[in-house]
């Protein structure tokens, strides 16, 4: 008879390979979807229409987990976050989806391992109080280095594209920050957190699409109608529309899931894993050539994720030995 521990070992590692499988997916498919429909508030839309629908038949209906509500038409301090926490979340999807129609997956993983960087930029100008170590500093080095070698070393690297990149790490690491600001005064969980974020982001596509549209009939430009991506849907691109969504909800449910049950660390290393396994499916499943130095580049990119992890971990041990 197996032991607990020995079942959660492998109850985690279920949940790491099924995070590291759909996260290959979404963004392979993301990637295939946009070459096709270059239109990623489109997809955008659809990855969190269907999040939403699968964590509220998954909280709300099944129950698997403790619904906490969030009141997101009552003036609460918490109310006040969230919103602005769904606003860069969305907004560092959409830009996510938008460097997908630039650059390949392999590149796109690679530059979006620079968010550390990002967060200590913010740490050092807004949060004054965040510690920024001189290792943390030490990590920004192999992670600079690594994305401008990953970026000279592929074809498809474009000052567009590395701009799409850079607003989503942008927008990701305010995520962080915010979401440490709603869990002040918000009891909810990670997923419910995620549920509640999707559901308002939802709201925001939706009224950004519909504006699209609007301007789209009235100044005649085709090319900001959403409903335009609808005359060239194949069967096809359908199929890989749904795969993308529920792969995309699978994808982040799985990581919410793993920081639930592992330190933070652990899970930060498994995600700088998480991103070699991504760029190793794009690279088989498009057939894009990764040279040495686009190898060199994504190497010294992930040590850097790495290394920024082991210290932030550091930091973490002291404030609890220091109570």
């Amino acid at each position: 008879m197996a032991s607990p521990e020995r079942e959660k070992v492998v109850v985690i590692g279920l949940a790491i390979l099924l995070w590291y499988l759909s996260s290959a997916v979404a963004n392979t498919t993301s990637r295939k979807f946009l070459t096709s429909v270059p239109v990623p508030l489109f997809l955008s839309l659809v990855q969190f229409s269907v999040a939403t629908l699968l964590l509220h038949i998954y909280l709300r209906v099944l129950k698997f987990q403790p619904y906490k509500e969030l009141p997101i038409f009552r003036p609460t301090k918490a109310r006040t976050t969230a919103l602005r926490l769904a606003a860069v979340y969305t907004t560092g999807f959409i830009f996510v989806n938008a460097g997908y129609v630039i650059v390949n997956v392999s590149l796109a993983e690679t530059l979006r391992s620079a968010e550390p960087l990002v967060s200590v930029v913010l740490a050092m100008i807004w949060l004054k109080h965040e510690k920024v170590t001189n290792l943390m500093l030490v990590s920004m080095v192999p992670i600079v280095v690594g994305g401008g070698l990953s970026s000279f070393g592929d074809s498809t690297f474009s000052p567009m594209g590395l701009l799409f990149v850079t607003i989503s790490n942008l927008s990701f690491s305010l995520r962080s920050l915010l979401t440490k600001k709603l869990q002040e005064d918000y009891s909810g969980d990670a997923l419910n957190v995620f549920y509640h974020v999707s559901r308002i982001g939802l709201i925001y596509l939706v009224l950004i699409n519909l504006g699209l549209e609007i301007m789209g009939v009235m100044l005649g430009l085709v090319h900001l109608r959403a409903s335009a991506c609808l005359d060239v849907l194949t069967f096809d691109l359908l199929q890989v529309l749904c795969i993308n969504g529920f792969c995309y909800f699978l994808y982040n449910q799985m990581s919410f899931f793993v920081l639930s049950k592992v330190e933070m660390v652990t899970h930060a290393v498994a995600n700088a894993f998480r991103r070699v396994v991504t760029i190793l499916v794009s690279v088989w499943y498009f057939g894009n050539e990764i040279n040495t130095i686009n190898a060199m580049g994504i190497c010294l990119a992930i040590s850097g994720v790495l290394l920024y992890s082991k210290s932030k971990d550091n930091i973490r041990k002291e404030q609890i030995v220091l109570g």
